[in-house]
């Protein structure tokens, strides 16, 4: 039986109300403990559903997605250290707050309560006030988390907006330039046919002017039409497609095959291993992802003379796809590398061929479209290598 420290319930009746339509799932199971938290929780406001074990909790969870949990750890089917650890990969990140409240204070208990994932731990017999005071902590400190990532978001969109202006302003800005100066040598022969004086030599050095600035002109607005295209890719929204399940290493071969004659023009060969990896999520997605980081080696890593080579590994890491993409270029240098996936940001600016949104746009698919994490690293002397989880399955 659940034991706690009574208060006067006047000490939480002034308790602030901005969560109050949080909505908490309790998983113990325990009928008596469950009441007892239920009514503890819904006279301050809390909405509150119920699981009886670590199973029915990762199954609520992925249904509707709760504000908070409250996990007991000793349960029949799956005790709260392994339900803790499937929600939050569910999640994708460890983003949930589960609080676990267990009569077993001893430190190894913590440690593996803070392991799974697990935000606080409240040991039993415990305060109603003290349970109150750490379901309000960890909801103001989640909206906090939202707060910050919407400045974030805020500070990025600003950072895309000017990146764009600068960006499309330059090519418009030569665009521009270039048809004044064919502007002007067309002026220049009309006024010397309207006098009579033009010359088969004013004429080639007018015509080639002319040819020059067309040029100029067509480049540019290759320049400008690229870039709408790469941010369009960038800004598409694709969350709302389909999920379906599907082999990695399967799909990612089928992937490469396709590649395989444009590989063979560019001498760039690839190896492929790792394990069977079955995922369920948009595979159109996936392989976007996989295109990109191909694309981005071939248009980046391998731009000079001789073979080129890139591998891919696919794994499982605590229950998600690690997938691992290795090139062989040059790399970057280590005080760039932090900038890799800010919009617009290259090593090859004045290329036309290179606006800056094929790293960013990878780090969009994976984080925003498959609910995933990417982190990249470039070993003095090697290439970059990318190392991608995503959840094994829809994060609801």
């Amino acid at each position: 039986m659940l034991k706690i420290r009574p208060i006067a319930t006047e000490l939480h009746c002034g308790m602030p109300n901005s969560n109050t339509m949080s909505n908490i799932l309790i998983v113990d199971d325990m009928a008596s403990n469950r009441y007892i938290l239920r009514s503890l929780l819904e006279e301050a406001g809390y909405q509150v559903r119920e699981a009886t074990d670590g199973q029915q909790a990762v199954d609520a969870a992925a249904q509707v997605t709760p504000d908070l949990i409250l996990m007991d750890i000793n349960m029949p089917v799956m005790d709260g250290y392994e339900a803790c650890r499937r929600i939050q990969q569910q999640q994708g990140q460890w983003t949930l707050p589960i609080i676990f409240i267990s009569s077993n204070s001893e430190v190894s208990a913590l440690e593996q309560a803070f392991q799974a994932g697990g935000c606080d731990y409240v040991s039993k017999p415990f305060h109603q006030l003290e349970v109150l005071a750490r379901v309000q902590n960890q909801l103001r400190l989640k909206e906090l988390g939202r707060q910050q990532a919407r400045v974030q978001l805020y500070q990025s969109l600003f950072q895309l907006t000017a990146g764009i202006a600068h960006e499309i302003n330059t090519p418009l800005g030569v665009g521009i330039t270039a048809s004044s100066l064919i502007q002007g040598a067309g002026d220049l022969l009309a006024n010397a046919v309207k006098s009579g004086v033009l010359g088969q030599r004013l004429l080639h050095q007018q015509l080639t002017d002319i040819k020059e600035g067309t040029e100029l002109v067509e480049s540019s607005l290759r320049r400008v039409a690229l870039l709408i295209t790469r941010f369009k890719e960038l800004t598409r929204d694709q969350t709302e497609l389909d999920a379906n399940t599907f082999s990695v290493q399967e799909s990612v071969q089928k992937l490469l095959l396709a590649f395989s004659p444009e590989l063979q023009i560019a001498k760039v060969s690839y190896h492929l291993d790792g394990n069977k990896v079955i995922l369920t999520a948009p595979e159109s997605l996936f392989l976007d992802l996989i295109q990109e980081l191909i694309k981005n080696s071939l248009d980046h890593a391998f731009q000079g003379i001789g073979e080129h080579s890139f591998t891919i590994h696919i794994g499982q890491h605590e229950g998600s796809l690690l997938l691992t993409y290795k090139d062989s270029g040059p790399g970057m240098p280590a005080d760039k590398l932090p900038r890799l996936f800010e919009p617009f940001f290259t090593t090859l600016r004045g290329n036309a061929n290179h606006c800056g949104l094929s790293a960013c746009r990878i780090h969009n698919l994976v984080e925003n479209n498959l609910h995933g994490s990417v982190n990249v690293t470039s070993p003095p002397g090697e290439g970059l290598c990318y190392k991608i989880h995503l959840p094994l399955k829809p994060v609801s």
